[in-house]
């Protein structure tokens, strides 16, 4: 039986559910390393749009490329935190490639944002080079 602070049935407002998504978010952000070093590389990548001074289109592009690396992550470690509270201690050959499978998600998400990347800030980088 659940304590009586302890919510077991669905959120009645909006507020009330947007709540628990920021204390998720901000569970991940703590907990998370993998999170923390997508976190800064994305900080990177907006001061690079801004030193850059990227296209508004370009802004569109990375940002939703950020977003998509959060977003794989995030899934990612809802799956690890699934399949730990699952097995427990116990090797198990399937979590294995489960997990597995699903980091291998958060790569592809990654690479997508590589190319991104190349696309938004190969051009500017190409003109600065050359002016050099």
């Amino acid at each position: 039986m659940a304590l009586p602070d302890k919510q077991v049935g669905k959120n009645k407002h909006f507020i009330q559910s947007t709540r628990h998504a920021l204390d998720g978010l901000k569970v991940f952000f703590v907990d998370e390393n993998n999170f923390k070093r997508e976190f800064l590389s994305a900080t990177l990548v907006i001061v690079a749009g801004v030193v850059l001074q990227v296209s508004a289109f370009s802004w569109f592009v990375l940002v939703l490329a950020i977003l998509l690396v959060f977003l794989g992550e995030l899934l990612n470690t809802i799956v690890e935190n699934v399949v730990d509270f699952i097995v427990g201690d116990q090797y198990d050959a399937r979590a294995k490639k489960i997990k597995d499978m699903s980091a291998g998600a958060v790569l592809i998400v990654s690479l997508i944002a590589v190319v991104a990347g190349i696309y938004v800030f190969g051009p500017p980088l190409l003109a600065l080079f050359r002016s050099w």
